[in-house]
């Protein structure tokens, strides 16, 4: 199994609702091909170098992947046949991939994505409030600094200051 990266730029004039079904149909494609997921990230919309089907802007989608080249081609030729695809480029970033690590790292990566729940408050009844103290102390930190105290040394004699 082999790890790609697929860029693809979709048509602007497509809105949320008719871009998810066409990002979903991408997706499925992979996952039938027994593919496994690493990363699907969209860019959004932006400003392309040169103008694509009459086109000045695109949306932009990389989608990282494991698969074979089965799948690359099945991918690959979905979007050729879809018209709201402007452009599209498949590249292979890993010639042998672990399976099992690679399956570890991505349920690592969700695992880190997922929002951290709340850390439990203490009940306000009666109880004294702490004090923090923000301020750093002689005690905590000592910085040292290059400019002499006032008083501590005399002025240059030349006159500089």
């Amino acid at each position: 199994m082999r790890r790609y990266e697929s860029v693809f730029i979709v048509s602007p004039t497509l809105s949320q609702e008719d871009r998810q079904p066409l990002l979903d149909k991408l997706t499925k494609i992979i996952s039938d091909g027994q593919g496994l997921f690493v990363k699907f990230d969209e860019w959004g919309l932006k400003s392309l170098a040169y103008v694509v089907k009459k086109q000045t802007r695109g949306y932009y989608v990389l989608t990282d992947f494991c698969g074979d080249g089965a799948l690359v081609k099945e991918l690959e030729r979905n979007m050729s046949l879809d018209e709201r695809f402007l452009k599209y480029m498949t590249v292979c970033t890993a010639e042998e991939v672990d399976v099992a690590a690679m399956q570890a790292e991505v349920a690592a990566a969700r695992e880190a994505s997922r929002p951290k729940e709340a850390p439990e408050e203490a009940p306000s009844g009666g109880e004294e409030e702490q004090s923090v103290q923000t301020e750093p102390t002689a005690d905590s930190a000592e910085v040292a600094t290059d400019t002499p105290e006032s008083g501590d040394e005399e002025a240059p004699a030349n006159g500089e200051v």
